[in-house]
């Protein structure tokens, strides 16, 4: 029941010396004389202080069934009563507390006054009190339901955001409370401000000095957690004190983490007046409400980067398919078709990696928002005064945390998003060494960089080489050839992938494969050796002619090496081939240096 401050119900006979102690309390007074008027009243005014005058029996009757209405029907146990008598009719002051938990007895006797009007007025208080406390507790309650709304995808961030915020204005009592977005150069611009004053945007702006940030605010961005203090140089913020008529003196800042980078900052002013209402119990709700909130934020953020990223890889497959067909009828076709299914071995593993993590995010998810459900009726229960309740579902709470093992979950939740992040640079990596083969190349002939060439090949092959054969490299050249390094790659990868397979045929206790180079009358040899079976010499002179191949059926198409052979050609250069059958055989690309 939501409680009206400044109404005061008076329920009983006229009293002239009750209702004019009563003229003197600054409070809307609403007298009833019967049980159904008191009801109404008690209904539509939902007071939270009832004073019960009391000078006769049928007054006293009216008082307990009153009392039974609200202790008993209502269930209500925070409304306070005040029993008002005369001082020649006391009632059971022992039993109504007992059974009606009455919080004062006055007598109103003339010599009285005084101390009526001082017991009046601390019941005032404490009904004030209470009704703070509710206030926090339910933005308590708010806050933590604006960060457990953070989960669902359909949520706007900013709105919530603003919900959060306003949350932690009335946890902390604020006065005034601005968010300061911070830029890479940790520079500050305001973007939000309450009360939406005019003028006020640009005293906040001018007693800050944005966007430079002053220290107070600039520490926040090293520490990374909410801080509270006194507010230094409070002169600066004196046009802000006259403008809202408050005397600040303290301030709240609660920045916003996600990957430890600080994206804005939520400052709260506090008014002097306020501060004795900011408890060390509401600045734990805040630093708690940081770490799942954070947490969350940083969830949402992956899972930003994780659409993003399988966007530009579904991207990547389209282009991958659409350079397929497109090479349906060319020399690349063959080259593509035998290690497809190598490449899409390798995106699998860091994808499936990536599916399993949201799985196990998912279940960590459900553990959070369970703990955050006891959080909620805990804070229900000490809302209603309920200690019984109360300390059960407390009991609740930290076997929870023991049986779910919270902590672990928020450090493995940072690992799951670490190992995903990992997965999918590798996926990044292959599609950017595949798009360098499938993508059509620029005909124009730029620098060769053969290490790096070497290296997108390997990168391609890394699945048809499945005994990990040893690669070595012995470079000689110290040319840069001008070439077109798409054909020079297909050549290297058609010919890596056949000594791949040549050796994986063969039982040799070392095998190696061997890119050697070395510059000869113009010319950059490229050397690519394996100690394979070698070819036999009566199918030597066939190995480049279309469609020739030593494989089973189905297992090549005999392109390879004569779509190598016209790149060659295209190049202005040649392959040749050595081999010993049962040794060794070496393919030698020659590519002109001018």
């Amino acid at each position: 029941m939501e409680r009206q401050q400044h109404t005061i119900l008076n329920i009983g006979p006229h009293s002239a010396p009750l209702e004019a102690l009563l003229k003197q309390l600054n409070c809307d007074v609403e007298t009833a004389t019967n049980l159904r008027a008191s009801k109404k009243l008690i209904r539509k005014k939902k007071p939270g202080l009832i004073v019960l005058n009391v000078e006769d029996t049928e007054s006293e009757e009216l008082a307990e069934q009153l009392l039974e209405y609200v202790r008993i029907g209502c269930q209500d146990k925070d409304m306070i009563f005040i029993v008002a008598h005369q001082p020649e009719r006391m009632p059971d002051a022992l039993s109504w507390i007992e059974n009606y938990d009455i919080a004062s007895f006055i007598s109103l006797a003339q010599n009285k006054e005084a101390f009526n009007l001082s017991v009046i007025e601390r019941n005032l208080k404490a009904w004030q009190r209470l009704l703070q406390i509710n206030a926090q507790h339910k933005a308590e309650s708010d806050l933590l339901m604006s960060v457990a709304h953070l989960h669902r995808n359909n949520n706007d961030i900013n709105e919530v955001m603003l919900t959060f915020m306003q949350s932690l204005a009335n946890i902390a009592c604020a006065t005034t409370h601005c968010r300061i977005k911070i830029s890479n150069q940790n520079e500050g611009e305001l973007s939000q401000v309450w009360p939406q004053q005019e003028s006020m945007e640009q005293l906040l702006s001018s007693a800050f000095g944005l966007p430079t940030l002053p220290a107070y605010l600039a520490r926040s961005l090293t520490e990374k957690k909410p801080q509270i203090d006194l507010l230094p140089g409070k002169e600066t913020f004196h046009s802000v004190n006259q403008l809202l008529g408050s005397n600040l003196s303290s301030y709240l800042i609660f920045p916003i983490v996600v990957y430890d980078k600080v994206l804005e900052l939520m400052v709260f002013f506090i008014d002097e007046q306020a501060m004795d209402s900011v408890s060390m119990r509401q600045i734990d709700v805040v630093s708690k409400s940081a770490e799942q909130l954070t947490i969350l934020l940083e969830r949402k953020e992956s899972e930003r980067r994780l659409k993003k990223q399988c966007k530009r890889l579904k991207e990547a497959l389209i282009e991958l398919k659409q350079t397929q067909t497109q090479l349906a009828h060319s020399e690349k076709m063959a080259t593509v078709g035998q290690f497809a299914a190598g490449i899409a071995h390798e995106i699998n593993n860091p994808l499936s990696s990536v599916l399993s993590n949201f799985g196990s995010m998912d279940n960590y998810l459900d553990n959070i928002l369970n703990l955050q459900n006891l959080h909620d009726q805990f804070l229900s229960a000490v809302e209603v005064g309920n200690q019984h309740i109360g300390a059960e579902i407390k009991n609740q709470i930290s076997n929870y945390r023991g049986q779910s093992d919270i902590d672990f979950i928020y450090d493995d939740i940072r690992e799951i998003v670490a190992q995903s992040q990992m997965g999918l640079s590798r996926v990044s990596e292959i599609i950017k060494d595949l798009q360098s083969f499938t993508v059509p190349n620029n005909q124009h002939h730029t620098k060769l960089d053969v290490a790096a060439i070497l290296n997108q090949s390997l990168t391609l092959l890394n699945n048809q080489n499945p005994s990990a054969i040893s690669v070595t490299t012995n470079f000689s050249h110290t040319c840069q050839p001008t070439s077109n390094p798409g054909f020079v790659q297909q050549i290297l990868t058609n010919l890596l992938k056949n000594a791949f397979q040549a050796i994986a045929q063969y039982n040799n206790d070392h095998p190696f494969v061997e890119l050697s180079s070395k510059e000869t009358d113009g010319m950059l040899l490229l050397t690519v050796k394996d100690n394979g079976p070698g070819i036999p010499l009566d199918i030597q002179e066939k190995v480049f002619d279309p469609f020739f191949t030593t494989k089973e059926v189905g297992q090549g198409s005999g392109l390879g090496l004569s779509v190598s052979y016209n790149l060659s050609k295209r190049l202005g250069g040649s392959l040749s081939l050595q081999s010993e059958p049962g040794e060794c055989t070496s393919f030698t690309l020659a590519l002109p240096i001018n």
